[in-house]
């Protein structure tokens, strides 16, 4: 599969196609795993019916988190490359000097783990963890920096290899390749060396 023309890359669209979809199979995962039993046991007289309108809800909750931006990832993960800072910290001060940087090859691997917390009234009845595991592979990627900041992405794309599990339960597994200068086009500087000149 291959994702391209996209103003952001969600985690979420990593493994599913739409929000709705995400819910769903969240929400579906949760039925069958223990956790849905303690949701049930903590409402205690609520009706069925409601009861299971809340278990799909806190399936929407975990898809809404599922949102953030794989862009936040790499600016995370931008400083650890020393062929970046170093550029960054030589270019920092003088906004008309742009150095282009290629990473030919590199791994990044993520996992996170987010959780859901379900309350009724003041007591917590549950806990539920999304556990996203991510082994990002950038290839023939040029990085544009400017004034100490990386300022635009132009070439090379990104390989994603992600399990998703939420309650426990194993929800997808996919393999993407994003085209990294349509998928992370930078909103805004992100900054490795220097102060803010950039206006």
């Amino acid at each position: 599969m291959t994702i391209a023309d996209q103003p952001a890359a969600p985690i979420r669209a990593v493994f599913f196609d739409s929000p709705g979809e995400t819910a769903g199979a969240l929400a579906g995962a949760l039925r069958s795993a223990d956790s849905a039993g303690e949701i049930r046991d903590g409402l205690g007289r609520m009706a069925e019916p409601a009861k299971d309108a809340v278990v799909d809800h806190v399936g929407t909750v975990a898809g809404e988190i599922l949102d953030m931006d794989v862009g936040a990832i790499f600016d995370r993960t931008w400083p650890k490359y020393a062929a970046l800072v170093r550029a960054a910290e030589e270019t920092a001060g003088d906004p008309d000097t742009v150095r282009l940087i290629e990473l030919i090859n590199h791994q990044v691997s993520v996992g996170y783990e987010p959780r859901v917390e379900l309350y009724l009234r003041s007591r917590r009845i549950a806990t539920v963890v999304v556990q996203v595991d991510l082994l990002l592979t950038l290839r023939g990627v040029l990085i544009e920096i400017r004034d100490g900041c990386i300022t635009g992405i132009r070439a090379g794309d990104c390989i994603i290899d992600g399990a998703l599990a939420f309650a426990g339960r194993p929800v997808a597994s996919r393999h993407v390749i994003l085209d990294m200068p349509r998928a992370f086009a930078c909103a805004s500087p992100t900054r490795l060396a220097g102060q803010t000149t950039i206006a």
